[in-house]
């Protein structure tokens, strides 16, 4: 990845803009409405309203003290901001705080008055008129005036662009904090795809965008991780080929040059050596095979070819294959009460059980024992292997059962062998339904152990058998 900073991007900062423009818009206009509530329908127009015949009436009690009066309403005036003008019914001014009284009411004004005792303008100025007395035959009347509402302040242009300002450096700061991150992964993404396996994306944050970053990195280590263990994988298939392919040239080279006495003492190291190829060629199309039903691939091989096994005979049958390929370790051989049925595959069973006996036998010293117990669970079968061998690191003991992964490279390859075996034995336990799990510490042995579920009932494994045959 580049050392450049990244750069803002146009489209991200406009959209992240106009989306807080639009939230301070939708902000004004509610503040608005609210304001045009408050100053013209709401509760301060109505509030004169209310209390407009209690001025009033106080007001009429001076009516005939015009000194009094004219300070009743001049503290109005400054207090409540109400401008008012009373008068007599005749027209004549009774007492003012404007500088120029409004206008008498006319005949047909006066009039409704009389009936109503109280009137109201909507329209600005927004004016109301009480008459006086509340009751009997009218005597005078008073023109109340409310305040105007407030006007805008005069440094709204200011405010305005500060408001402006302050989102626009918001919106600048956030799409930063967006548009980074985004082009650190999308940097990482364009290098990865390229071939840098090494490249990540060096996001560390605690949000949403952390998270992607993070799944991206762990995406990246294992497509990493893949990609390296089919090259050990090409690597290591070479190496075991290339042995026994050029110990039967050797074999085939002097059986050719020699007597027919010597080159029938070289057919059994052709045979053994054909043997490991075909054992290596079946491990790796055995785990391409599970590997492409696993995925449900279209056309793919049937994973299982399932029928009715019996437990002690494939165990038996395995102890027997151990003891003539490993003659130098001691097979014990411990079965507790009548093992039952399975509903498996014995090719492939046959050869997770393989596998387990010969690691166990690869991994340990010449002489040691290996044990094979096996007893029944309910509605099922556990089988362990142990042995005493070195044992496996902690740290190696989660990877044993990934593909092409061996814990002592070394000793690996002096052993032979690719890292498909504990692979390939746990691909088809799991494939049959079951579990298997290893045990180990560096220096005291290793136990896996297998657990797997018993063939059904006579009816109830008849019964499955003629649904599928339906359903295909």
């Amino acid at each position: 990845m580049s050392g450049r900073r990244p750069r803002l991007p146009g489209r991200l900062l406009l959209r992240i803009y106009l989306v807080g423009l639009a939230q301070l818009l939708l902000i004004a206009f509610a503040f608005t409405l609210a304001r045009r509530y408050v100053n013209e329908g709401g509760p301060r127009p109505h509030f004169y309203e209310r209390n407009a015949a209690y001025f009033v009436s106080e007001w009429a009690r001076f009516r005939d003290q015009p000194e009094e009066l004219q300070g009743a309403l001049d503290r109005a005036g400054q207090q409540l901001r109400l401008r008012v003008t009373m008068r007599a019914v005749d027209g004549r001014l009774l007492a003012s705080n404007l500088p120029r009284p409004r206008e008498p009411l006319s005949a047909e004004e006066l009039q409704q008055l009389e009936t109503d005792r109280m009137e109201s303008s909507p329209e600005p100025p927004h004016t109301i008129v009480v008459g006086i007395p509340e009751k009997g035959p009218l005597e005078a009347y008073a023109l109340m005036e409310t305040p105007p509402p407030p006007g805008p302040p005069p440094d709204l242009w200011i405010m305005l662009a500060v408001v402006l300002g302050c989102t626009a450096i918001t919106s600048i700061v956030f799409a930063r904090s967006l548009a980074v991150p985004l082009q650190q992964l999308a940097a990482a993404a364009r290098a990865l795809g390229s071939g840098n396996l090494g490249a990540r994306t060096g996001v560390r944050r605690r949000d949403e965008l952390g998270q992607v970053a993070e799944a991206f990195d762990e995406m990246a280590e294992r497509v990493t991780y893949l990609l390296r263990s089919q090259k050990e994988l090409l690597a290591n298939v070479s190496h075991e080929l290339r042995t026994p392919l050029a110990r039967i040239r050797v074999a085939l080279d002097l059986a050719n040059e020699g007597s027919a006495e010597l080159a029938r003492e070289s057919l059994g190291d052709i045979a053994e050596d054909l043997g490991e190829l075909e054992r290596l060629i079946s491990d790796v199309l055995t785990a391409a095979r599970l590997d492409l039903a696993t995925e449900q691939t279209p056309g793919a091989t049937p994973p299982l070819r399932r029928e009715h096994v019996e437990a002690q005979s494939l165990l038996d049958k395995a102890a027997t294959r151990f003891r003539s390929a490993r003659p130098e370790h001691r097979l014990d051989v411990r079965v507790e009460g009548a093992l039952p049925a399975l509903e498996a595959d014995p090719v492939l069973l046959r050869r997770a059980f393989d596998n387990l006996l010969d690691n166990a036998g690869k991994y340990s010293e010449p002489h040691t024992t290996v044990r094979l117990l096996a007893r029944p669970l309910d509605n099922g079968l556990q089988v362990e292997v142990r042995d005493e061998g070195i044992g496996i690191d902690a740290n190696d003991l989660p990877h044993l059962f990934t593909p092409f992964f061996r814990s002592d490279r070394s000793r690996a390859r002096k052993t032979g062998g690719v890292g498909l075996g504990l692979a390939l034995a746990r691909r088809i336990v799991i494939a049959h339904g079951g579990t298997l799990t290893l045990e180990s510490q560096p220096g005291q042995g290793t136990t896996a152990r297998v657990i797997l579920p018993a063939a059904p009932p006579a009816g109830q494994a008849a019964e499955q058998a003629n649904v599928a045959r339906h359903l295909s």
